[in-house]
């Protein structure tokens, strides 16, 4: 019988090359190079019959598990690979001749010192993983300081929290550089928000679409991360830049996995070939982390400004109230003067004029509330009430001129297409086109004629005020007939809040119509109401 240190000196070379063998097709070679694969067991044998101390062993060891670790193997793939050296000896042993065989009691010391390594390879990886494990906290950890810090330096550029952000995530996937792409709903394309390390530059001002044609599209489209092995043979469309960086593979994932697509983050190395799975989790990881706080930052902005325009609300309000109340001083202080003047003139009080200015102060107070509790129903998204009957709308503009001819004079025309009668409501269209003439007055030229046109047209009726005067700007007839038009500038006493044009707007689609307008400096500003003839149907 062979002593067992002479046993693996003779058969070393046999042990090492049956277990290369075996080793090679279990799942421990999956990824790795000759090289890669070998690069421990010679000196585990050599320990094994004394030609290597333990320090030299376990620094071997140490950084085959760290090669290990870093291509995602599992500690039951590591401690396959002294296994399968276990097997191989036994093997050859059994195979020797009878002389060179190790004695049963030399074999039981070769295989409880392999043991011992096994043990302590195991210990030392469970090592390594709580290290792995401490470093990714500690990644994610940062990631979530600089995204605090985001939140608490929004006058900050968002470029600038983002590049922070992605040098952490390249240092903790060991790569060289890093992207982020987020959507554009609106242009439908994935667009560089932040790039740091080897083609930075290059990367910057990127879009693309969603196409898995393209490395970016690819990630966007897959709820798994998305590898690129070799960028310089990929088929994909990449962009020359960093074809050119030396970057040869990338690992990028989708924010979100699932659900809808906000961007894409990918990493790059310089090493080419395949990633582990752990570099897949931690990616995948990285990315989640990324997505909370990209997710946390919009909820913050909109958050921000929305108390923005709440501010701006209330401030606006609040004049709102202060102009009302002055505008509602005047009219309701005429109305007792004029009361007063009655009781002091006792049976002397057949005054007509007086009345009549009474009687106009406290309709214009009327208006004033009725336009205020109708805007409410507006803003509560209710229709108005309308008493809907009979009407005659070339009465309903009569009355309407009558009235502001008082004030203004023979400025008004009435042109008509015959008789235009209706199932409408006649106070609601009385208001509206009160509306319609008191806004041409006040925005056109004094020197000018206002006209109120009546037609039918099809099967609608169709109402018209016409004026000359300064073009409305484009910008603003957008807007022109929401409540509180002019929202963005709390105007002085005396201009419109814009509720008499939303009014026209509510009182339109009340009967079923609409309201538009037509303005340019040759032509004048022309403001028409459409209506079916029977606003019945609409009330429903």
């Amino acid at each position: 019988m062979a002593s067992s240190t002479g046993f693996l000196d003779r058969h070393g070379d046999k042990i090492l090359q049956a277990w290369a063998s075996e080793a090679s097709r279990a799942a421990s070679a999956r990824g790795l190079s000759d090289v890669e694969l070998k690069n421990l067991m010679p000196v585990c044998l050599a320990a094994l019959t004394g030609g290597a101390d333990e320090e030299v062993l376990m620094r071997h060891i140490e950084s085959h598990l760290s090669d290990r670790i870093r291509w995602g193997f599992e500690v039951a793939e590591v401690v396959e690979e002294f296994a399968i050296l276990e097997r191989c000896i036994f093997s050859c042993a059994a195979t020797a001749p009878t002389d060179e065989r190790p004695s049963p009691d030399e074999l039981a010391r070769i295989f409880l010192a392999l043991q011992n390594i096994m043990v302590r390879t195991t210990d030392s990886f469970q090592v390594h993983m709580q290290l792995d494990e401490q470093r990714e906290k500690r990644y994610l950890r940062q990631l979530r300081t600089l995204a605090d810090k985001a939140l608490h330096t929004p006058a900050a550029p968002l470029g600038g929290h983002l590049k922070e952000m992605l040098a952490v995530i390249m240092e903790a996937m060991a790569a060289q550089c890093a992207a982020l792409f987020l959507y554009d709903p609106q242009s439908e394309l994935l667009v560089t928000q932040a790039a740091v390390g080897l083609a930075e530059d290059d990367l910057q001002e990127i879009m693309t679409s969603l196409d898995p044609a393209t490395v970016t599209g690819l990630m966007a489209t897959s709820e798994e991360p998305v590898a690129i092995d070799d960028v310089a043979a990929t088929e994909l469309v990449v962009s020359d830049g960093l074809r050119r960086s030396g970057i040869h593979s990338l690992l990028g994932v989708r924010l979100p996995r699932r659900d809808r697509i906000r961007g894409v983050m990918y990493v790059g190395t310089r090493v080419q070939g395949p990633f582990s799975t752990r570099e897949l989790r931690r990616i995948e990881a990285l990315g989640e982390g990324m997505t909370l706080h990209l997710e946390n930052g919009q909820l913050h902005a909109e958050l921000r400004l929305r108390i923005v325009e709440l501010e701006a609300e209330r401030a606006l309000r609040e004049r709102f109230t202060a102009i009302l109340a002055h505008d509602l001083r005047g009219p309701l202080a005429s109305a007792k003067m004029s009361a007063h003047t009655l009781v002091r003139l006792g049976d002397r009080a057949a005054r007509p004029d007086i009345v009549g200015r009474i009687e106009r102060n406290l309709e214009r107070v009327d208006l004033m509330i009725r336009d205020l509790l109708d805007v409410s129903r507006m803003e509560a998204g209710q229709r108005l009430p309308l008493n809907i009957d009979w009407c005659d709308l070339r009465e309903v503009a009569e009355d309407v001129v009558q009235d502001l001819e008082a004030q203004h004079g023979p400025r008004f025309a009435i042109e008509a297409d015959g008789e235009v009668r209706g199932m409408w409501s006649r106070d609601e269209l009385r208001r509206a086109l009160w509306n319609l003439v008191v806004n041409a007055l006040k925005y056109g030229r004094g020197d000018t004629q206002i006209a109120i046109r009546l037609a039918r047209r099809g099967g609608d009726a169709r109402v018209s005020v016409h004026n000359f005067g300064d073009p409305i700007p484009a910008e603003y007839r957008e807007h022109i007939f929401d409540v509180f038009s002019q929202r963005r500038r709390a105007p002085q006493a005396g201009e419109s809040w814009g509720l008499g044009l939303a009014f026209v707007r509510a009182c339109a689609e009340a009967h079923g119509g609409a309201v538009e307008v037509e303005s340019d400096k040759e032509m004048g500003t022309t403001f028409t109401i459409t209506l079916p003839f029977d606003a019945r149907p609409h009330q429903k």
